[in-house]
């Protein structure tokens, strides 16, 4: 998939993106481990439940918060890290605001559908006094609250002077796994403005040297992560010197958050749930429309049923293109076993594209340039590819 191509699919293909936790490095952690020990970990504790499991889980469950729900406070939002993963997203928005402006198709709505697992407001934070029109599924002013019916449809903008009317674009943000300033109320999805004080505040009453370190630090400094079994044997030593009913107030106010959390078990989380069911269908069926692209960008297809279903609907539609950037070369063979194409594709629509690959592909001197410096296909650096090809599309399409 070289340049040009992706020029031709931008200009005449639906236009999905499926992000991951890898777009919002350097600020915000990947999952790691986590969806693996907890997976185990919910194992154990149904066939058996001990006091040690309530610990671990309670552990694992500060471990995702500190890395991944906290750092979204607003006290905390601050440092290089966070400016440059905020900046990344910004530049994702303008640039595809303007290649959405310049597509000469009359026909495709200026509509751009970003399906993420992420729970954190990185894109929301980013969008915000930018004048983008990111449609978050909620509907109302003083108490809005959350409708999947929300979600494709389109805005005009009519001239106060001679009244022409034309459409501008909108990003659908739809997020599969939940957020982290979801609550619930009456039977609604509503915002939640203090969604992270009482998680704070039962953390404060157990004491972080309650929970057990999911990391080996070495002489040298460096973190290590220990194995599940090594975590378990911590929190066998912490259950001698504590009651596992101390972490029961905050396992509470976790699980108080309208997230699915990070294990195996995700679809039966979610079919369960009304509103994590219809986001899953909705992604189903943006891959099933005639002349579909879905960019994937810092996702690793480690989640199953995601996999799935892509790998379904581009067997079931020929016209679907399902294009994955990997942050580097080595991910290549962990992506394609994940999402189940280890040999080949029925109809050769999964592509996957690595730094390599990217450069290999555009050798021409028109777009060499282009790719030349790309080390890892990061948010970054495939923000510059889409920045080059709307540099290069004339603004008479718009």
């Amino acid at each position: 998939m070289n340049i040009k191509e992706l020029t031709y699919y931008i200009q005449s293909a639906n236009i999905n993106f499926l992000i991951g936790s890898g777009a919002s490095r350097p600020y915000l952690a990947t999952l790691g481990s986590i969806e693996k020990l907890l997976t185990r970990l919910n194992d154990d504790m149904t066939s058996h439940f001990e006091p040690k499991y309530k610990i671990a889980e309670a552990s694992i469950y500060k471990a995702f918060y500190d890395s991944v729900i906290a750092p979204n406070r607003l006290y905390h939002k601050s440092g290089t890290d966070y400016s440059e993963t905020k900046k990344n997203y910004q530049n994702y928005l303008i640039t595809w605001n303007s290649l959405l402006n310049k597509r000469h198709s009359r026909i495709l709505k200026k509509q751009l559908n970003i399906f993420t697992t992420n729970i954190d407001l990185m894109i929301e934070d980013a969008a915000n006094g930018m004048g983008i029109e990111l449609n978050d599924g909620f509907r109302g002013s003083i108490n809005p609250i959350y409708d999947e019916a929300n979600f494709m449809k389109s805005i005009m903008q009519t001239s106060i002077h001679f009244q022409h009317t034309s459409e501008i674009p909108v990003f659908n943000l739809l997020k599969i796994h939940g957020s982290i300033n979801w609550s619930g109320h009456n039977n609604h999805i509503v915002h939640e403005r203090f969604w992270s004080y009482y998680v704070d505040e039962e953390i404060k009453k157990i004491g972080d040297d309650r929970f057990v370190n999911l990391f080996n630090i070495g002489s040298d400094g460096r973190e290590t992560e220990k194995t599940y079994e090594q975590i378990i044997e911590d929190a066998e030593e912490l259950e001698l010197l504590y009651e596992a009913s101390e972490y029961d107030a905050f396992i509470t106010a976790y699980k108080k958050f309208i997230i699915v959390n990070p294990t195996k078990r995700k679809f039966a989380e979610t079919v369960l749930d009304y509103h994590f069911y219809e986001l899953m269908r909705l992604y189903s069926n943006a891959l099933e429309k005639e002349n579909s692209v879905l960019f994937v960008v810092g996702f690793s297809f480690a989640d199953e049923h995601i996999a799935t279903l892509t790998r379904r609907s581009a067997e079931n539609n020929p016209t679907l293109k399902v294009i994955i950037f990997t942050y580097c070369d080595e991910e290549e063979e962990s992506f394609k076993k994940n999402i189940g194409i280890d040999s080949t594709c029925v109809n050769n629509n999964i592509l996957i594209i690595t730094p390599t690959k990217i450069k290999e592909l555009n050798v021409d001197e028109e777009y060499k340039n282009a790719v030349s410096d790309i080390e890892h296909l990061d948010m970054n650096a495939v923000n510059k590819i889409f920045e080059y090809i709307n540099k290069t599309i004339h603004a008479s399409y718009e």
